[in-house]
């Protein structure tokens, strides 16, 4: 018994050896290198930054090939042209502006910047003055599940579920002479022609902006109606309460609660002013009267392979653009405070 306890000490009296010379090195170690486990947070940190920029590489190699290559490209070009008869040569020069000036102030039929503008502030107007006063109501009726909603909310947005190609290929036969429209109007209203509407100049216009007005909800009314889902239903309940109309609850509690999102989406329609464009590859790819801005560029693209023109009429709108965008969001943002 006596042996036992005595080893017993022994081993008590080793690990109490063994324990002060720990704590011995621990505060060497803390005095000469503090706290810190070098191998382990130089560790621990390492696998967290190969983790971040893992997730970031693909989202900065697109910003950096697909956004700052291609916008330094482009206005590089812009103040370059080719010489042919050189051998294709590059030069610097500033003649695109000169012909883009000539472009505006001449009627040339493919080159008409003045037509091309006209149609795009069109495209504009209604993607901006009519579509998204009207998207905020509509989205108001369907958030307040008036009976009917249901049905016409399927309705507006089933178009755009359907392919591009497919809808416009269903659009183009409801309208056409053999199509529904086409006999309406020929045996209840007596027409003794139905129009080639794509392919009229006086009717293709019109019918471009009657498609994108009557397909162009679905993406705004997702957005609103995601900002409008967020308002606390005890702030609905007690404007209620208190005898707001419906009206006055959408003028003074829904559209300030959700106009954040109201004024991020009016920015970025003025910051694409000058791109608003319509279904215009889909039914009049080779009408020029129907182009816009943004289409032109693209046409000149497709077509011709010319880059010089388009990339020194980007740069003319974005140099427009610019002070104009901080402008509104200057005064979008003051009309409410942001709302949490």
């Amino acid at each position: 018994m006596a042996k036992e306890t005595t080893e017993l000490t022994w081993e008590g009296k080793k690990s109490q050896i063994k324990l002060s010379i720990y704590e011995v090195k621990r505060k060497i170690q803390k005095a000469l290198f503090g706290k810190i486990r070098f191998k382990k947070s130089l560790k621990a940190n390492t696998k967290k930054n190969i983790f971040v920029w893992s997730m970031l590489a693909l989202p900065l190699l697109n910003l950096l090939v697909f956004w700052l290559y291609v916008n330094i490209d482009s206005i590089l070009l812009a103040f370059k042209n080719i010489d042919y008869a050189a051998g294709g040569v590059e030069y610097w020069t500033l003649d695109n502006f000169k012909t883009i000036y000539q472009m505006f102030t001449e009627h040339t039929e493919g080159y008409d910047l003045l037509l091309y503008g006209a149609n795009t502030m069109k495209y504009w107007l209604l993607g901006t003055v009519w579509s998204i006063p009207h998207s905020i109501l509509l989205t108001y009726v369907f958030h307040k599940k008036i009976r009917g909603t249901k049905f016409f909310r399927v309705v507006l947005y089933l178009p755009s579920i359907i392919a591009a190609v497919v809808l416009a290929g269903i659009f183009e036969a409801f309208i056409s002479g053999k199509g529904v429209l086409g006999k309406i109007l020929i045996d209840v209203f007596n027409v003794e022609r139905v129009p080639a509407w794509f392919q009229e100049v006086e009717y293709a216009t019109p019918m471009l902006l009657f498609y994108s007005f009557f397909f162009g909800f679905a993406g705004s009314y997702i957005l609103f109606s995601g900002a409008m889902a967020r308002i606390s239903r005890e702030v609905q309940e007690a404007a209620a309460l208190d005898g707001a109309t419906m009206w006055q609850e959408l003028w003074h509690i829904t559209i300030p609660m959700m106009w954040p999102t109201i004024s991020m989406t009016i920015v970025t329609s003025f910051a694409g002013i000058f791109g608003a464009t319509g279904a215009i590859l889909l039914f009049t790819p080779n009408l020029p009267p129907t182009f816009t801005f943004g289409y032109w560029i693209f046409d000149q693209v497709r077509r011709y392979n010319a880059y010089y023109l388009p990339s020194a009429l980007g740069f003319v709108f974005t140099l427009i653009a610019y002070p104009i965008v901080l402008l509104v969001r200057k005064l979008v943002t003051s009309i409410y405070a942001d709302v949490d």
